[in-house]
């Protein structure tokens, strides 16, 4: 008797340990802040359910389409996403495009979390600068990774060509633009972007140099083009400038110093800092850009032009963005990801086109931190079903990790020598592959 009621009382003393927090959770979006928040959450949670959607039959976004073909290093980053999907800890549903194949209320209804990083694609436009060689960085980008919403896009850059923007898109386009061919050995840049390049290449900046929003490293890696002549636009007595704005002018200054002059260069490539663009368009002549001092507008410039690639920033409305306005409510926040209840933002789509993928990873736990908070708080329940109740919903050519495994392996097995992969740049030609075995 008096060890039954010794028991009893030690488990009125202890109640027994509550089940682990087990929610199921969405997260649109599979680039770098999307993974990142999969990856946060599940070592968080070890037994939630998560699953990552992406319109697109493959995986990284942005690490596999705007991340520069040269950056092989950067977009290695993949590598450990791969690893989590791989593991199935987390699942991966390609070629679903929420806002279209289902509805975020759709979403809301099956998983107890969901966070939209979807990003953003399109390019911002500059009032007066239009025509049908006027083409947005972002897109130029695209192009050269092979993205396919861009598989018809055929980019004409002429002899010269004017970059408006000075921040670390803008430059790289500059390197895409002139960097030697045989320079791309390993990248996964198809070789035939590569045809009918310009041969001047005209960067306007509206800041001056200390104060463009490129990184010195960015200039540097311009330096060792050794077939590239560069001419920069500088004061001769800047003012007194921070550590940051030092050493991007020291950067600019190498690329024109005298120990790196090149004799007859394969390409020039001009930096004009403090002029702003007012108006691109054709005359007589052909094409021009109008541009004017940053400071006062009343001195002007006409440069002689064959194409303008604006880099000047990103903003929402590609048709498959979600309009996060729509979802706010009285509980949002966006300072910390917060849309609704259960209903988070994260990366790009959160605080607009700014920070790399550094900055995305920083974004992701914040968010993520801010999601376990609230589950803290008992403003989080886990009692929806999940993914499995969706697929009365969806259509039968939902792509699975292991699809996009097949399509990474038919890459990498039918490129060329000198490339990493050859990417297919069509949504039907991955499908078959991806596809091909449960057929």
């Amino acid at each position: 008797m008096n060890e039954r009621l010794t028991e009893r009382l030690a488990n009125e003393a202890s109640p027994p340990e509550a089940a682990p927090f087990a929610p199921h959770i969405a997260v649109v979006g599979s680039g770098p802040s999307g993974c990142y928040t999969a990856q946060m959450l599940k070592k968080k949670w070890n037994d939630a359910q998560i699953t990552v959607f992406d319109r697109l039959p493959v995986p990284f976004g942005l690490l596999r389409y705007g991340v520069s073909p040269d950056h092989q290093s950067t977009k290695s980053i993949s590598r450990q996403f791969s690893r989590m999907f791989e593991s199935g800890s987390v699942a991966f549903v390609g070629n679903v495009q929420v806002g279209k194949d289902i509805s975020v209320g759709r979403l809301r209804e099956a998983f107890d979390i969901v966070v939209l990083a979807t990003g953003l694609g399109a390019d911002r436009a500059l009032p007066g600068i239009a025509g049908g060689e006027v083409y947005g960085a972002g897109r130029v980008m695209r192009w050269f990774n092979a993205h396919p919403d861009e598989l018809l896009f055929e980019p004409k850059f002429g002899r010269t060509t004017a970059i408006i923007g000075s921040g670390n898109v803008a430059i790289d386009v500059v390197r895409l633009l002139s960097k030697h061919s045989v320079a791309f050995t390993g990248s996964d840049l198809d070789p035939s972007r590569l045809d009918k390049r310009p041969n001047e290449i005209v960067v306007v900046g509206r800041s001056d140099g200390g104060s463009a929003r490129f990184d010195s490293a960015m200039i540097r890696e311009l330096g060792k083009l050794d077939d590239v002549a560069f001419h920069v636009e500088l004061p001769d007595h800047p003012r007194e400038q921070n550590p940051l704005a030092v050493a991007k002018l020291e950067a600019l200054r190498e690329l024109c110093d005298e120990g790196r002059h090149v004799h007859n260069p394969r390409v020039r490539v001009k930096f004009r800092f403090g002029w702003i663009p007012l108006e691109a368009g054709n005359d007589s002549e052909g094409m021009f850009l109008r541009i004017a001092d940053s400071e006062t507008g009343n001195k002007t410039d006409l440069l002689r032009v064959d194409s303008v690639v604006t880099a000047v920033g990103f903003r929402g409305g590609l048709e498959h963005e979600i309009d996060r306005a729509i979802y706010e409510s009285d509980r949002s926040n966006l300072a910390a990801g917060v849309l609704d209840d259960g209903l988070y933002c994260v990366g790009w789509f959160r605080r607009g086109p700014i920070g790399g993928i550094p900055d995305n990873r920083a974004d992701a736990k914040l968010v993520t931190e801010q999601i376990v908070s609230d589950s803290e708080r008992s403003s989080l329940v886990a009692d929806k079903p999940g993914f499995e109740s969706l697929a009365h919903n969806l259509h039968s050519s939902i792509v699975d990790f292991d699809g996009w495994v097949r399509i990474d392996r038919f890459e990498s097995e039918t490129t060329t020598r000198d490339r990493c992969r050859t990417k297919v740049p069509d949504v039907a030609t991955m499908l078959d592959i991806a596809l091909r075995k449960s057929r």
